[in-house]
């Protein structure tokens, strides 16, 4: 998995590098607000879950900015198979902190480091064998747990005011509860997003 995250993010990197500059485009919007589409790898539990949310990017210089997102996942299910277990639960995380980075007039390439939180919400466990029942004794504690985002970005300008966004990387989240697949202890998780956005 952690072949997978590098070559990912070093193919970003080489893409927003191998980008010739293209003509001259100069915007005074330093502020940037977006919708993205989010997909979260839980490497434990070996399930995928979709989520929507927005962002807003201060650009404080060419190469350094201030990012924050909120992420909602409305169905951040997933299954125990050796239990016949499904728990389902709703997932909202939030993230703010910097990137920085190289930014030409078409491309930009980020390095983002950004703490935050995830937050889950039990909608329920569902019974999908013979001997789940005996293990419903023991019901996930969820809650708020604190998580870290990292990892890289490449932005692509379509002009001076709109601006395209992938990001991948990993979610560190560090739980303290029982919450599968483990309690006190730290998980790490791919990360992607996309997004589309505008300056102001």
């Amino acid at each position: 998995m952690l072949v997978f995250r590098v070559a990912v993010l070093s193919t970003l990197v080489s893409l927003a590098a191998g980008v010739p500059a293209a003509a001259a485009q100069t915007s005074d919007g330093r502020v940037s607000v977006a919708a993205h589409v989010t997909w979260l790898h839980l490497h434990d539990l070996d399930a995928t879950s979709v989520g929507i949310g927005g962002r807003v990017t201060v650009d404080v210089t060419r190469w350094l900015g201030l990012d924050a997102d909120l992420s909602v996942y409305p169905n951040d299910d997933f299954s125990l198979g050796n239990f016949g277990l499904i728990y389902r639960r709703r997932r909202i995380d939030g993230f703010a902190g910097v990137l920085a980075g190289v930014r030409r007039d078409r491309v930009g390439a980020f390095a983002k480091v950004r703490p935050g939180f995830t937050h889950l919400t039990d909608r329920g466990i569902d019974c999908g064998g013979d001997v789940c029942a005996f293990v419903l004794i023991a019901p996930p504690n969820y809650g708020t747990e604190f998580a870290l985002d990292w990892g890289g970005v490449v932005e692509f300008y379509p002009s001076a005011r709109t601006v395209a966004r992938v990001d991948a990387g990993d979610v560190m989240i560090w739980h303290r509860a029982y919450t599968p697949p483990c309690t006190n202890c730290t998980t790490h998780n791919f990360s992607t997003k996309i997004g589309f956005g505008v300056k102001f």
